[in-house]
């Protein structure tokens, strides 16, 4: 008899077959690539950990035998749990974590071949930058020039694409610092060395070098690992991309889980490309699409597909449901930017009367400046929020700048403030310094700002001190003067200006700057809605007295979209939907069809967060730091969108308007919008207005010029 033959088949266990169709063939297809194209809401996770307990479970590797990468430790650790809780046995040894984790472990145990000492240090964005610091002054280069912040971001972007020093030879970066880039790498890695310590950036690149100068080593790990998992493969950088190259042995049992479609951090360096190439790079690789949503309604996940398909750079993926497709889509028109933080209040306060949690309501927007107006109609109505991955608009460090800078505009005696903005921007005042003012304060009675001028007109301070100090007390007593005559919002911002602060943000090259100069930019057009500086800053005090005495753990969540991958709430409100504002105009003009296409997964990211009702507002006019308002383009994306899904509603706001009224309601003679022509400007168009003064773009001069409406003709 042949024994060999009709063997009995074990049935699969009752993890395994609890699965749906396709996320069964994703945990049980072992052998070989695999890529499992996991749209929102479709079970990744619960496919990531029950793959993982199939492999142990049937033998086919032991813990300590598969490699299993995640995006963060949060994710890495519930990954381990969720496993020992299928398995009911615990799981230690495994390689489980994130990138810089696993990194950090092979640098560990080989740190003698990359000239490293095993108990090496790993320094954070602050020690970095003192690090570069030092770099730049031991080169006799000059730091005002060649700012530490931007070289700690392109030394960053540079180890995202995996190139160490000797590998930047003609790089963009070198070309823009006329080969300083190369130079100030190269001693801030040599520095890196003398200090036995390494940035996050080596915890990828130098595992990659190890394994590269190293076959035997990298010939180890191949063997070791049997099987390799990766999640949110759509995020990798180019640095990773290799690591996972060099990982990946003969039987090439790799597993990648992701989402082109919500591939969002090309900002970051991850690389789209290593997704959709993922059949290129690994000949005869199984791809599986996981496509049942378990998450929202059908409405919703058709008006995310929708959206998505104007995308070329994708693979493809069709998102369904089992349940009902549910409401329609909103899709608001509001006037301005005030009737949507309005609509945006009232809604909340309808759904809360009706029993819904405020912890089942959020907020996203495509960035941080758009909180403001929002942030401000919840103070004031008492709607209890959260900012989710970051702080609110007025605990910003840029904001509370300006605050302190308009606070000692207006009184000299504010000492608070003016410690605070002394020295930003640096101008060689640091706490020596301040400690000396404090000591002439206090032996004058004088205040801070006074005891300034005093120990100026002394002369009592070295050369570059006394240079700054009179251009800062210049400055501070000019726009005061300003203030008696000229419009207060005017003079805010030109102080900003005046004082380096605003060219101090144009200056920093690091993703967060943009952000920093569009709040400051919405917190000087919003003053122009008072009558005063004094009454905007004695309103401020009276929201952030509300938001200090806030608490509770029933609250809105108000964030990014870019903070809102991965979460789902089951009321979602996606304001501020404009060109300029979203499509982002910056992405797209650095990085044109390849922008946009990452917008647009933006835009999917969103919508696919809202479980069962989706609200998407667009306005017709918005307020601007450079004039009172401008009209709004509706997005793009909106055109996009399946109108058997949506429901397209304008809406009034009827509420009484005294001060805070839109300028633009004034002016009875002239709309936003008129094309108008000027005896030596010739024809232009209105784009704000504010009372008989007129913001217009001429046909031959990119600048907005204000002039008075007496002097234009209505064509």
């Amino acid at each position: 008899m042949n024994f060999k033959k009709n063997k009995i088949s074990i049935p699969e266990p009752d993890f395994v077959t609890n699965l749906n169709e396709q996320q069964r063939i994703a945990v049980s297809e072992t052998n070989g690539p695999l890529l499992v194209l996991s749209g929102a809401g479709t079970g990744k996770t619960k496919v990531l950990t029950t793959r993982l307990a199939n492999l142990i479970y049937k033998r086919l590797a032991k813990t300590n035998e598969i490699l299993a990468v995640t995006f963060t430790n949060k994710a890495a650790l519930e990954m381990k749990q969720r496993v020992e809780k299928i398995l009911n046995i615990p799981v230690e040894g495994m390689f489980i974590g994130t990138f810089h984790s696993i990194g950090v472990r092979f640098l560990r145990k080989h740190s003698d071949l990359v000239n490293l000492k095993n108990d090496f240090t790993i320094l954070d964005t602050s020690d970095q930058l003192r690090l570069l610091k030092q770099v730049i002054s031991f080169l006799n280069l000059d730091e005002k020039r060649y700012v530490p912040k931007n070289f700690l971001y392109m030394i960053d972007q540079a180890k995202n694409l995996g190139l160490l020093p000797e590998d930047i030879n003609n790089h963009e970066f070198e070309v823009k610092t006329d080969g300083k880039f190369g130079m100030i790498y190269k001693a801030y890695q040599e520095r890196l060395k003398n200090f036995n310590s390494v940035d996050f950036g080596d915890l990828i690149t130098l595992p990659v070098k190890l394994f590269k100068k190293n076959p035997e080593i990298q010939n180890f790990y191949q063997k070791k690992f049997k099987y390799i998992l990766v999640d949110e493969y759509q995020d990798t950088n180019g640095a990773q991309y290799m690591l996972l190259r060099l990982l990946t042995g003969e039987k090439r049992n790799i597993c990648c889980v992701g989402d082109e479609d919500q591939s969002i951090y090309g900002w970051r360096g991850a690389q789209l490309k290593n997704i959709l190439n993922f059949d290129r790079d690994f000949v005869d690789a199984k791809i599986i699409r996981l496509e049942q949503n378990y998450r929202s309604t059908g409405n919703i996940l058709k008006t995310a597909s929708s959206l998505i398909s104007e995308n070329e750079e994708r693979i493809g993926k069709d998102l369904w449901t089992s349940d009902s497709n549910g409401e329609p889509v909103k899709i608001l028109n509001l006037e301005n930017d005030e009737a949507e933080a309005l609509y945006i209040a009232r809604e909340i306060r309808n759904l809360d009367r009706n029993k819904v949690k405020l912890s089942d309501i959020a907020i996203l927007t495509r960035a941080s400046f758009q909180f403001k107006d929002i942030e401000d109609r919840f103070l004031k109505e008492g709607i209890k929020y959260r900012v989710v991955g970051g702080l609110r608009f007025y605990e910003r460090a840029e904001i509370k700048d300006a605050l302190s800078y308009f606070r000692l505009l207006i009184n000299k005696s504010d000492n608070l403030a003016f410690e605070r903005i002394i020295n930003t921007p640096k101008r060689g005042m640091g706490k020596v310094f301040i400690q000396r003012l404090y000591e002439f304060s206090n032996e004058e009675n004088t205040s801070l700002y006074e005891a300034l001028d005093r120990l100026v007109d002394l002369k009592d301070m070295k050369n570059q001190q006394l240079s700054k100090s009179k251009q800062f007390l210049q400055i501070l007593n000019n726009h005061s003067k300003m203030l008696e005559k000229d419009d207060h919002s005017d003079v805010a911002g030109s102080l900003l200006e005046e004082v380096g602060y605003i060219e101090m943000l144009q200056a920093d090259k690091t993703p967060e700057a943009d952000g920093k100069l569009e709040n400051l930019k919405k917190l000087v057009s919003d003053i122009k809605n008072r009558n005063s500086i004094y009454e905007f800053l004695e309103e401020v005090s009276l929201l952030t007295d509300i938001l200090s005495n806030s608490d509770g753990l029933e609250k809105i969540s108000l964030m990014t979209l870019h903070s809102a991958k991965g979460l789902e709430f089951n009321y979602v409100f996606l304001p501020g939907w404009e060109e300029g504002i979203f499509p982002n105009q910056r992405s797209l003009d650095e990085n044109g069809n390849k922008g946009l296409e990452e917008e647009r997964r933006l835009g999917y990211v969103g919508i696919t967060r809202a479980r069962k009702n989706l609200y998407i507002s667009y306005v017709n006019f918005r307020k601007q730091y450079n004039y009172s308002i401008y009209r709004s383009i509706p997005s793009r994306f909106l055109s996009e969108l399946p109108d058997d899904n949506c429901k397209v509603l304008k809406i009034s706001t009827k509420e009484k308007v005294d001060k805070q009224k839109l300028s633009s309601l004034v002016n009875t003679k002239f709309d936003i919008g008129d094309k108008v022509s000027h005896d030596q400007f010739g024809k232009g168009l209105v784009l704000g207005i504010y009372d008989d003064q007129l913001h217009i773009r001429f046909e031959n001069d990119d600048k907005i010029t204000k002039i008075f409406s007496d002097y234009v003709k209505k064509l």
